[in-house]
């Protein structure tokens, strides 16, 4: 498109030392590195909705979230650091991170007869806002709520009962 060919854009740039290099119209192939980074984004966004059994109508939650994790991973691009901490300057936190699709309880106060938590699955980071972004699955019809006060039910994943065909040991030994 032409959304960024404007007298005040190229003021802009050339101002700021910004050196523009167009492209050919529907000829994404000639800007690489975006393409692969819609690529990535894309397989994340994949694995995430298949993982979490999550709809696919979904996709813009994950591909958020997606985006998320991809500024707080390290690239060897920029010597191993990570695009949060090149701009921000201080290194990522990673105690807040969960993961897509998880189940988790939102503690409510809708009154006293009422239920305390609401059942939600995790959808990833608001921005601008300390809490979790969740596909709450009690409210009819389902919804996307942001809380802070969320329990996550991490002992579903982590008892889940292993195949034994996939059992490394057991396949080493015969």
């Amino acid at each position: 498109g032409l959304e960024y060919c404007n007298k005040l854009f190229e003021e802009f740039c050339e101002k700021n030392g910004i050196q523009r290099h167009k492209t050919v119209t529907y000829t994404p192939q000639q800007n690489d590195l975006a393409e692969r980074m819609n690529r990535t984004l894309i397989e994340n966004v994949r694995c995430m909705l298949i993982y979490s059994k999550l709809s696919t109508t979904l996709w813009a939650e994950a591909l958020n979230t997606a985006c998320y994790l991809v500024n707080r991973s390290p690239s060897t691009a920029i010597d191993c650091k990570t695009p949060m901490e090149l701009w921000l300057g201080r290194r990522a936190d990673y105690t807040k991170l969960r993961i897509f699709g998880w189940t988790a309880y939102a503690h409510v106060k809708q009154g006293k007869l009422e239920p305390r938590a609401l059942k939600c699955r995790f959808l990833g980071y608001p921005e601008g806002v300390k809490g979790y972004r969740l596909w709450c699955v009690d409210s009819k019809p389902p919804q996307c709520i942001i809380s802070r006060d969320v329990r996550f039910h991490e002992e579903e994943l982590l008892n889940k009962p292993r195949n034994p065909d996939n059992n490394i040991e057991s396949s080493t030994e015969t």
